[in-house]
């Protein structure tokens, strides 16, 4: 069904449901890209989410400078912005990206994991028209739509959650940083797959069964020691 917005909206009761969902729009769809959260809606990145109507751009810019000169010693040398960007957002530094997935059940198991009470959500952007390939010849704080790019995957947590990113800006004539889902650009591109908060274990112990735990989607001792947490002590 459609919602006010016209997303799709699908409500999944199993993995196997989802599974044949996803499988169903291999022909119409070319590049689709997966969130999983545990709020509804709000496609919104971090440094939007408490004050959607500021201008961020000149506090984000002293940010990533200051990410630069802080951390030169852990840092390749003449990283573009885009490329700092996305190390500072991996490394939990609120920024205009959001991330995404080309993995569906990466998505799922992010959503089921969430540590909100309630049913969650897997978010689908059909991410055909918002690709750039000359993204990185650019500064992020000067392309004038949302747009959707693939980091360089030389990071193993990046590569092993298949991630991409949506690159977000404050919209002047909004006066303010829109949710995905309210951009009218966006409409017909996004769909909602609603799974209830009864379906949530059942879902992860699936998942697990197909090997999409703590342990694959953080790899190292992160991953292992939080999967070790599940097994002994939860």
């Amino acid at each position: 069904m459609k919602s006010a917005s016209d997303m799709n909206v699908v409500p999944m009761s199993s993995l196997a449901q989802f599974i044949h969902y996803i499988e169903s729009l291999q022909e119409i769809v070319t590049k689709p890209l997966f969130r999983g959260q545990g709020r509804r809606r709000n496609l919104i990145p971090s440094i939007a989410r408490k004050s959607p109507g500021e201008d961020t751009e000149s506090r984000e810019r002293r940010m990533l400078r200051q990410f630069r000169l802080q951390g030169a010693s852990m840092l390749t040398p003449k990283l573009t912005e885009l490329e700092l960007l996305v190390i500072a957002q991996h490394f939990g530094m609120k920024t205009r990206l959001l991330d995404w997935t080309t993995n569906p059940l990466a998505a799922l198991w992010f959503a089921c994991s969430s540590r909100q009470d309630g049913d969650v959500y897997v978010y689908m952007l059909n991410a055909d028209s918002f690709q750039e390939q000359d993204i990185y010849d650019k500064s992020p704080f000067e392309h004038g739509q949302t747009l959707v790019f693939q980091p360089q995957l030389d990071n193993p947590r990046v590569l092993a959650q298949n991630g991409w990113f949506t690159l977000h800006r404050y919209a002047g004539s909004s006066h303010a940083f829109v949710p995905l889902e309210q951009q009218g650009q966006m409409r017909g591109k996004l769909s909602e797959l609603a799974i209830p908060e009864a379906q949530r274990p059942s879902m992860l112990k699936s998942l697990l069964l197909m090997g999409v735990d703590d342990r694959t989607m953080y790899p190292g001792l992160e991953g292992l020691g939080i999967s070790l947490n599940k097994v002994f002590v939860a």
